[in-house]
């Protein structure tokens, strides 16, 4: 009886153990029925989570299609707010470069809620944060469907400010960057005048002086003759 409460003991708490370590390892995230924030933004309580590898316009931001302006970061935020009414939302921590808000992708039950978005013309492939992600490639086929349909923001023209959030950074070589730097100082070496480290002092006083002695070439001249 002995020998079995002790293996019941070991064995409970090799149980616990795995526990505590599953959930240290467990992905951070987010689950429930969350508010809509933005286009790309949703709120789980007191936590705010920012959907992964997408740029929805932002409040404020004006689409054009043909001649008609509309708000498109109030109708991304609406068009969100349809899709996910009355469904259960899981998100899951993708990146954690980005903290606050933290960088998820979503479930909709089985359907890709970041996917959808982008499939629905309210967002476009943020090229920033998941360039180098394996989604990356399935996200920019997403969004080539609705600018083939003419889907959300794509009926028209995306404002120029979504397009420069979403668009890669060009790349910054710091070692060209330094040579150029470096080339600057040596143009401007040169062309700055050279200053004596020990200036000369001009007597102009002495200088009309000696400029105004006779000459005496010519007083020889004259007493030799005479």
């Amino acid at each position: 009886m002995k020998k079995l409460l002790i293996i019941l003991s070991l064995t409970l708490g090799l149980i616990a153990v795995e526990s505590r370590t599953n959930q240290a390892t467990a992905t951070p995230g987010a689950a429930g029925f969350p508010d809509v924030i933005e286009g790309d933004k949703l709120r789980f309580g007191n936590l705010i989570v920012e959907l992964f590898g997408i740029r929805a316009p932002k409040p404020g931001m004006i689409c054009r299609a043909g001649s008609v302006e509309f708000q498109c970061g109030a109708a991304a935020a609406q068009a969100l707010d349809r899709i996910i009414e009355n469904y259960a939302i899981k998100c899951q921590q993708v990146s954690d470069v980005q903290l606050f808000p933290m960088l998820t992708e979503c479930q909709m039950g089985q359907v890709d809620l970041n996917r959808l978005i982008l499939r629905a013309g309210w967002a476009m492939v943020d090229m920033v944060s998941c360039d180098t992600h394996p989604s990356c490639s399935t996200y920019l086929r997403d969004q080539q469907f609705a600018k083939d349909n003419k889907k959300g923001i794509w009926m028209g023209t995306p404002p120029s400010e979504l397009v420069a959030l979403a668009a890669k950074p060009p790349k910054y070589d710091l070692q060209e960057a330094d040579d150029a730097n470096a080339l600057k100082t040596l143009i401007e070496d040169e062309l700055e005048p050279q200053r004596p480290e020990n200036p000369i002092e001009i007597d102009l006083a002495s200088e009309m002086e000696e400029a105004n002695k006779p000459d005496m070439t010519l007083l020889s001249f004259l007493t030799n003759t005479f």
